[in-house]
């Protein structure tokens, strides 16, 4: 849902490190290199790698997923589906709700399993 933010594992090269709730992690106390870092969903399904390079100073890694649209329109669905059960539709509009909602159902699960390995944007930042 918007807003709700889920914790998240960290592992640098394969070695886990972490869970961090929320859209950023400061990394401490490693050698100055080149490290893989994973960031893991708590459905181990859903991660992203990326190569980022420890310097002198502060290291943070920002993350964030590509889930906003999606978000937005299952509030959106939630609501209506709410709605639904107080009201009684008119057949017709009801088939065309059912159609659509259930045609981005497959849409978003086509798309989860598309971007599964990359479902969130790392960027490092100094």
């Amino acid at each position: 849902m918007m807003g709700l933010s889920l914790p998240h594992k960290i592992y640098i090269d394969n070695y886990f490190i972490g869970i961090v709730k929320g859209k950023s992690a400061t990394i401490n106390g490693f050698p100055l290199g080149r490290y893989k870092i994973m960031i893991q969903s708590m459905i181990p399904y859903f991660s992203s790698s990326s190569t980022i390079e420890i310097k002198e100073g502060s290291n943070t890694v920002e993350f964030k997923d590509k889930e906003k649209i999606w978000d937005i329109l299952f509030t959106i669905d939630i609501v209506l589906w709410i709605v639904k059960r107080f009201i009684t539709l008119n057949p017709t509009i009801n088939l065309w709700y059912e159609i659509i909602t259930n045609g981005y159902l497959i849409l978003w699960i086509v798309y989860e399993l598309s971007i599964r390995k990359k479902y969130f944007k790392i960027q490092q930042t100094q």
